[in-house]
């Protein structure tokens, strides 16, 4: 229930940021109410709302609040650290106006701006993960200054290579600055403790407001024509939906519904494109149009997952189911953000993916998350290590050094005492230099530095090329330069024929004629095992079943719901014992020929620890150990897989599995056929 004396509280909590970033709403939202003094008392703080709940003013107006209150010495009081640059941008947009009248100077760091002039350096920085580490190893002293520090959309690093980075970021600006109060910020978070001790330490606190909106899905069963026509009877119905954002799982699919949809009803040309494979003017001007425009359709990857503000959408569509739940409640908030009610189209290609998306929405409602639990990646630690050593005067490291800077979870771990090891390695391979027990900068290193590659923990980019127009010069985006070698290709709504390849670039001109868009080398979202397990319970099986499902082509698919990562791993089992071998698979199935058993029994956990030292090149590319992974000892990252992959569970859970060909429930039966034959 509203109570109108919130206001007087937090005005009084707020007396000069109040008008600023406040008072437009008319009333606070839960986590204002419960966030602002929390930040106010300057301890660590984990926010966790929902998705359009004003967790932005929830964090800023104290955080400015604090800098007009203790002005102190110097600038650089606040930073805030995005997920990505496109975010960063549009933070920008939102804050720069209400700290402007508070009299606060906003400035940008990253690869695309640098508005931290040294002379006359501004109050508040958004920056990212990269931009950040850069900073750090460049110019430490600026952080002296440094009192409140923010990881926004945390859960967008968290889990991942960039996560663990950050969180080593944070440990080693917290040496500098002193009286550092660091807060995370974040819509969907699966285990808020774990998250809020790997980033906030051990005294922090949370403000975590519960929620899910009411999700009111619509289905239409088929392709693109199912899709137009589900989209017409809505637009012309009465439905009030104008402006809708559709979201793809790949980028080549963003192409080919942009190809089929531009031109025609109910949106014509206000059907746009937005993924990571085009240029970012492109992506911005999108943007633009998006938010001031009224009726329009965009397809969309990750990439206007979170964040970026395009206006009030009145419709989500999803062509295919994403990966997990935390994906799904990401996409259906975008939209709706003027009701209470999430209203999410999700396009079905058959009973199977009919039957994923229900789980899915029917797991978002409970707000079960069903993520794998998080698992440091030990390849952090080369990248930290090049990064650290760069920032330190003396010039020099050592494993204790090195230790000391990590995060205390970080430290106490098992990956610490090897330390000696992977300084050993790093010598060998020319980033680093014995000297006398300690480690100076190698060639390597060096050269690495200057070309600004050791700051990043994202898959790097190699064998991209540069896509420009050769009649007007502009950049359009990127392509492998594979993609390049077949002649023609989409991008960016149009069909393009390659001209001439050159070393970073390649020149197009349009064309006619079939073509399609590629992405090499990309692994792809992965599906949890907690996700999977759950999704075999939703269909009605026995814990412990592994139902065997003969298809129309006489193959069988047996069941076992092992997730990714026990897939990818089932699968190189097989291919190493007798028996039938593995055909193809997904997180819920492994498919092979004939009527034969195929699980495994009486399996050693050695076995399987044998088969994942022989395979480790092949997992590492279907269960990626971040881009720093090639550069550990070899002795590390099978060490790595095993951790990951754990042979002791994996053996038991295997050998517990009970093949039964007893069929799966009736109304699933079509569902499982069509699962069987999904590669994802």
């Amino acid at each position: 229930m509203y109570d109108p004396r919130d206001i007087s509280r937090l005005r009084e909590l707020l007396p000069r940021t109040w008008h600023a970033f406040l008072a437009r709403f008319g009333r606070p939202t839960p986590v204002q109410l419960q966030a602002v003094p929390a930040l106010l008392s300057g301890r660590p703080t984990l926010l966790v709302a929902p998705t359009a709940s004003g967790k932005t003013e929830a964090f800023a107006a104290p955080v400015a609040e604090s800098i007009l209150a203790d002005p102190g010495p110097g600038h650089l009081r606040a930073w805030v650290v995005c997920p990505t640059r496109a975010l960063v941008n549009d933070l920008a947009r939102r804050l720069e106006p209400p700290l402007r009248t508070l009299g606060l100077r906003l400035g940008r760091r990253t690869g695309e701006h640098r508005e931290i002039p040294a002379g006359n350096p501004p109050d508040v920085v958004l920056t990212t993960p990269e931009s950040l580490d850069s900073l750090l190893t460049r110019s430490p002293k600026i952080f002296e200054s440094m009192r409140h520090l923010v990881l926004d959309e945390i859960h967008m690093l968290d889990t991942s290579p960039r996560g663990d980075q950050l969180a080593c970021l944070v440990s080693r600006a917290s040496r500098i600055a002193r009286k550092l109060q660091v807060v995370a910020s974040s819509a969907t978070v699966d285990d808020p403790d774990g998250l809020a001790r790997r980033y906030l330490g051990d005294s922090y606190q949370k403000v975590c407001i519960p929620g899910v909106r009411p999700i009111e899905p619509v289905f239409a069963r088929g392709s693109a024509s199912a899709l137009s026509k589900a989209l017409l009877n809505l637009v012309a119905g009465g439905a009030g939906v104008r402006k809708v954002l559709a979201f793809v799982n790949r980028r080549s699919d963003a192409e080919k519904f942009c190809s089929i949809f531009k031109g025609r009803p109910p949106f014509g040309d206000s059907v746009f494109l937005h993924h990571g494979s085009l240029a970012r003017s492109a992506r911005e001007a999108v943007e633009r149009r998006m938010l001031a425009g009224q009726a329009s359709l965009c397809f969309s990857t990750t990439t206007l997952e979170v964040g970026i503000d395009i206006g009030d959408v009145d419709l989500v569509v999803l062509t295919a189911p994403p990966a997990g739940v935390t994906s799904l409640l990401q996409r259906m908030g975008r939209g709706s953000r003027r009701t209470g009610l999430a209203r999410v189209l999700c396009l079905a290609a058959d009973a199977g993916q009919e039957l994923r998306y229900r789980h899915l929405l029917h797991a978002a409602g409970d707000g079960r998350l069903l993520a794998d639990p998080h698992r440091f990646h030990p390849s952090v630690l080369v990248q930290q290590c090049l990064s650290l050593l760069l920032q330190t005067p003396g010039g020099w490291i050592d494993a204790r050094a090195l230790a000391s800077r990590l995060p205390s979870w970080i430290a106490k771990g098992q990956w610490v005492d090897r330390l000696p090891e992977l300084l050993d390695h790093l010598g060998d391979g020319g980033w680093l230099v014995s000297a006398g027990g300690r480690y100076r900068v190698g060639d390597r290193l060096e050269d690495a530095f200057e070309r600004g590659r050791i700051h990043t923990n994202i898959q790097d980019r190699a064998g991209q090329l540069q896509v420009v127009d050769m009649e007007t010069r502009k950049v359009l985006g990127v392509l492998h330069k594979e993609a390049a070698s077949e002649g023609k290709f989409l991008l960016g709504g149009r069909r393009l024929k390659v001209k001439s390849v050159r070393r970073d670039r390649v020149l197009v001109t349009d064309t006619a004629g079939p073509a399609d868009f590629k992405v090499w080398g990309a692994a792809g979202p992965t599906t949890s095992r907690r996700l999977s397990e759950d999704f075999a319970a939703f269909a009605g099986l026995e814990p412990g079943s592994a139902p065997v499902v003969r298809l129309p082509d006489g193959r069988s698919a047996v069941f076992h719901f092992l997730g990714s990562a026990w897939s990818s791993l089932l699968e190189a089992l097989l291919e190493d014992l007798p028996g039938p071998k593995p055909q193809q698979g997904n997180p819920f199935c492994t498919v092979v020929g004939g009527a034969r058993p195929v699980l495994p029994k009486n399996l050693e956990p050695e076995t399987v620890a044998a088969t994942i030292s022989r395979n480790a090149d092949r997992l590492s590319r279907r269960i990626p150990l971040g881009p720093w992974s090639r550069e550990m000892p070899p002795s590390w990252r099978k060490d790595n897989l095993v951790q990951i992959l754990n042979p002791e569970l994996f053996t038991r859970t295997v050998c517990s599995l009970i093949e039964c060909r007893e069929p799966v429930p009736e109304e699933h039966q079509e569902a499982f056929t069509r699962l069987a034959g999904c590669k994802w």
